[in-house]
């Protein structure tokens, strides 16, 4: 066997996997729709430029910053090391999602539906990383009777290809309701959920301590990340394996558009609600068993020692069992929740006082609310926003985000449109670059469109 070594970069990478809270219902760009399949466009037809229409990536660490490790303070390092790690919570989380848009595109429909279609690939990575787990690492089994548990210890990554298409259509003036179907297409996966167990050391009977694994039960499923000898990791082997060569998977994204009142607007949407089946290049690990050795001053014959390793090897591998599995599995999606309310005001009037355009408000604010629902971890996020029309051609808006990683993450958007030419920008944890090494998270999304309105 060959290992795909895949994810060992991941490991040192950290992110925030996939609230783009800025990019959220911003300036009718058609992006917008893959986070709300119900978002109001007004377009006869769009296409994005293919592998630019959007590029997404997002990164942090709930534990620490680098800055805490590494700053230049006088302060010695392992003093730092040491305060990161009392400062480290019962559970800390990281995670990286990069998002890569190769095709877009949608046209109106003579029922005035909005048909949306594409394909983009992501990669990503969540880590739950216990409290237990960093002390054992950090202090060793120094602390007698202390229980170090794996309970919460998970861990989920992926690469995998999706296409879609999308249906958005007024129902009323009102409300604006729309659907996604999806298939997915997944290079590899790996996942560990719902481990339990504990190690611990207490005084011995025979000699000074005794080493315990308790109620040990850990598995790790993966696929596409063991590979025969004879498989070629290349460009051919990406490509066919993002392009429905891989284990297979369907989903469904759902949302909505309601206005209540003339400058009110309701949203919600629910993204990924699908699964993908997992029978290819199959191999999973699950180790179980109960186990208990005293030592350091371990008792054998010093005229036959052999004998006494090769006893205490073979007690160590009948208590606690590594067995190979070659199942298939199925795993759920995790499923991304949407939800905002926002008031537009500010008409535009010419020099003679005439409106402009009654549909077109200059100002808009609101608060949306995000979650992400896995087996692995979930959280929530709360974002507030101004949104501004700066004359015909630029779009702006501005956010304020509480989140799991800061209570002061900033973020701003700027969209631009010059005749059917659309360009835009999304950052967030703005205050971060006066110190990007003291950024817990950050993210960004770019992309260049080609938009034709009704009124072009």
């Amino acid at each position: 066997m060959r290992k795909l070594v895949l994810v060992s970069f991941l490991v040192c990478a950290f992110g925030y996997a996939q609230n783009k809270q800025v990019l959220y219902d911003f300036a009718s760009l058609p992006q917008t729709l893959l986070l709300n399949p119900g978002a109001e466009v007004d377009y006869k037809f769009h296409v994005g430029l293919p592998l630019l229409s959007q590029l997404s990536v997002q990164a942090g660490f709930t534990g620490f910053s680098v800055y805490d490790i590494f700053a230049d303070d006088g302060i010695d390092i392992n003093d730092k090391i040491r305060n990161a790690v009392n400062n480290y919570g019962t559970t800390e989380f990281m995670t990286f999602n990069e998002q890569l848009e190769v095709l877009s595109g949608g046209f109106r429909l003579k029922n005035d539906s909005y048909l949306s279609f594409g394909y983009y690939q992501e990669l990503d990575f969540l880590a739950k990383i216990p409290r237990d787990i960093v002390d054992l690492f950090y202090d060793g089994n120094t602390n007698i009777d202390r229980r170090y548990s794996i309970n919460k210890l998970s861990a989920r990554t992926e690469l995998f290809g999706v296409l879609h298409i999308g249906l958005s259509k007024k129902i009323n003036k009102k409300l604006q309701v729309g659907a996604r179907f999806k298939i997915y297409s997944s290079v590899f996966h790996a996942t560990s959920k719902l481990n339990t167990g504990s190690f611990y050391t207490e005084e011995g009977t025979n000699n000074r301590y005794s080493q315990h694994l308790e109620n040990v039960n850990f598995l790790m499923q993966t696929s596409g990340m063991f590979l025969d000898n004879n498989e070629e990791v290349n460009g051919s082997y990406m490509k066919s394996k993002l392009l429905f060569g891989g284990d297979l998977g369907v989903g469904v994204d759902l949302g909505f558009t309601y206005r209540p009142k003339k400058q009110w607007i309701a949203t919600a949407s629910v993204l990924d609600l699908g699964f993908i089946k997992y029978s290819k290049d199959i191999e999973s690990y699950r180790i179980k068993g109960n186990y208990e050795v005293e030592g350091f001053q371990l008792l054998f014959d010093p005229n036959n020692p052999q004998n006494y390793w090769n006893d205490l090897k073979d007690e160590f591998d009948n208590s606690i069992v590594l067995d190979t599995l070659y199942k298939s599995y199925i795993t759920l999606r995790p499923v991304k929740l949407n939800g905002s309310i926002s008031y537009s005001f500010g008409q535009q009037y010419d020099d003679c006082r005439f409106l402009i355009d009654p549909k077109t408000y200059l100002n808009k604010v609101g608060l949306q609310l995000y979650s992400n629902i896995s087996a692995v971890h979930s959280y929530v996020a709360a974002t507030l926003f101004y949104e501004r029309r700066l004359g015909k051609h630029l779009q702006t808006k501005i956010t304020y985000t509480a989140d799991p990683y800061s209570f002061s993450n900033i973020g701003m958007g700027l969209s631009t449109k010059f005749g059917i030419f659309n360009a835009y920008f999304v950052a967030d944890n703005l205050l971060s670059l006066r110190n990007l090494y003291n950024a817990k998270s950050t993210s960004f999304q770019l992309g260049v469109n080609f938009i034709m309105n009704h009124n072009n």
